[in-house]
């Protein structure tokens, strides 16, 4: 009896195939995934295996209240159970590693990509951890998780089956007892464009004492310590306690505004005695608001060809008490001179004001017309530096020449060959008051005088005083009105003795008595000038005796 022939179907007995490799799968253990076949590069062998990954801290110091990079190795040791493939089964692809227990850490990064690893191979990421400023020193633990993909098994035939793997690692992070230093706020009254002393304090927030400690301090942002860097000597500094360290800081003028920054490296000597360098710590360094000023008030008696004055008051806006500040005064104009630009003012207080006052004088070939000046103040900042504020524009107005004083004296007439006494009324017009006033009287033929001088103390603005002379005509006197002259020397309130453009006043002759005979005013007139010809013979005669 034959046996009978069977027809096969190639799909049916790759379908069958599948389900072997998949018993056979299920029997090794685990879920399994066909996979593709691996071709010509198969070793015609079953192989299986896994990665085996391990992690740890090359350097896992971390100082308390500090902030840094820790670097985490991961190394893969691979573990081949079955065939020699190796490397198919034994390779980690797309690990990555997060932190996913932070204990006392305060961690900054996310998960980091290693890519592939393979067995025998470490790869290196980093993460960023801060440990708080109170963590007591001592071994504290962080908990890694490795993610990643690998083929378990590759079989005979060429069919392959992946599988994630994820694994937990504790490492530990070793905060060590060790002295650390906080830098407290820098005080300074330096302003930009000054120098002068800055104080910071440095304290020792450890759990170590700092012996034979030193600090080194250097600047940025437009600050300059000691002329590059400072040096201090901090000495011994225990657990908690700190030192006040003074140092000499220049800012630039084109510095801008807000906090700038000072590096402090400090160095000290461990319990072993063995010198260590602290973590470089930084400071914050606010330079002192820009102290200003302004001007109000301001008053002038300035006219073409006279002394004046430029007046007025100065206010200190702040924000600190200055006790040696100098005003100065520009001119811009050439027709306007102040002798001292310089005005020394006294202390004044934020918010506080000063009177100022500028002798000005004004040049006689002067315009009238407004005119600028500008202020500046000079003041000491940090208690060395010079700096300035300013320029601040004011004007002024110069007005137009004027004579010094007004004369009233209506109706002064004298007859021919008489003599006649008269009073002029003199009105200061000037803006200031006006003393040692003498007032000289001049006369041209044919008018004579005798009393020719008057003299006033003092006239304030705007006050008048009565100046008396006489006056005589000769006897053939035009009857006319006749000019006389008069000029004043005066001190003005800066000290100066100054004398007055020429003054006219006018004098009527009138007709003398027509009675045949010589009136009294004739008889005078005739007998001081018998006087004045004697009086000259007799000095002739004295000189040549």
């Amino acid at each position: 009896m034959g046996v009978p022939s069977v027809a096969v179907d190639r799909r049916s007995v790759r379908t069958l195939a599948v389900l072997v490799v998949a018993l056979v799968g299920l029997t090794a253990g685990g879920p399994a995934v066909a996979g593709q076949d691996l071709g010509s590069g198969s070793s015609g062998e079953l192989t299986r295996g896994e990665p085996d990954l391990d992690a740890f801290l090359p350097e896992p110091e971390l100082g308390a209240g500090t902030e840094a990079s820790l670097e985490i190795q991961v190394h893969n040791n691979g573990d081949l159970s079955l065939g020699t493939d190796r490397d198919r089964v034994t390779t980690a692809r797309g690990t990555s590693v997060e932190i996913v227990d932070e204990g006392p850490f305060d961690v900054k990064s996310g998960t980091a990509s290693l890519g592939s690893v393979t067995e025998g191979q470490s790869q290196t990421t980093t993460q960023r951890i801060a440990a708080p400023e109170d963590l007591e020193p001592g071994e504290h633990d962080i908990t890694v998780e490795l993610s990643y993909d690998y083929t378990r098994q590759v079989s005979g035939s060429g069919v392959v089956y992946d599988r994630s793997g994820r694994d937990l690692v504790t490492l530990t992070i070793e905060v060590p007892n060790e002295p650390r230093f906080d830098i407290g706020e820098v005080d300074t009254e330096v302003e930009p464009g000054g120098d002068g002393p800055a104080t910071l304090e440095i304290e020792n927030v450890g759990s170590e004492t700092a012996s034979q400690a030193r600090a080194t301090i250097t600047g940025g942002g437009g600050v300059t310590v000691d002329g590059e860097a400072a040096d201090a000597v901090l000495g011994d500094l225990e657990a908690g306690e700190s030192e006040t360290v003074t140092v000499d800081v220049a800012i630039d003028e084109a510095a801008s505004g807000g906090a700038k920054p000072l590096d402090v490296a400090v160095t000290y000597r461990d319990s072993a005695g063995v010198e260590r360098e602290a973590i470089p710590e930084m400071a914050t360094l606010a330079p002192a608001p820009e102290q200003t000023f302004s001007i109000t008030a301001l008053e002038d008696t300035l006219a073409v060809g006279y002394d004046g004055t430029v007046a007025g008051e100065i206010t200190n806006e702040g924000p600190r008490t200055v006790d040696d500040a100098v005003l100065i005064v520009e001119p811009m104009s050439e027709s306007l001179f102040v002798e001292d630009t310089r005005y020394a003012l006294p202390e004044i207080e934020p918010g506080e004001r000063a009177a100022f006052r500028y002798p000005t004088d004004v040049s006689g070939q002067a315009d009238a017309g407004p005119r600028q000046l500008r202020f500046s103040v000079e003041y000491t900042a940090g208690d060395r530096s010079t700096l300035t504020d300013g320029p601040i524009s004011e004007r002024v107005v110069i007005d137009d020449h004027a004579d010094e004083f007004s004369l009233l004296g209506d109706g002064i007439s004298v007859q021919q060959g008489d003599s006649s006494e008269f009073t002029l009324e003199i009105t200061n017009e000037r803006e200031e008051t006006l003393s040692n006033i003498d007032a000289m009287l001049y006369t041209d033929s044919p008018l004579a005088t005798i009393n020719d001088e008057a003299y006033v103390d003092e006239l304030a603005p705007g006050e008048s005083a009565e100046l008396t002379f006489d006056v005589q005509a000769a006897p053939n006197a035009p009857t006319e009105t006749h000019p006389v002259e008069l000029d004043f020397e005066y001190d003005t309130e800066r000290g100066e003795t100054v004398l007055s453009d020429v003054y006219q006043h006018p004098i009527e002759v009138e007709p003398g008595e027509d009675d045949g005979g010589i009136g009294i005013g004739g008889i005078v007139v005739r007998l001081m000038a018998l006087a004045t010809v004697i009086g000259i013979a007799g000095t002739l005669w004295w000189r040549r005796r």
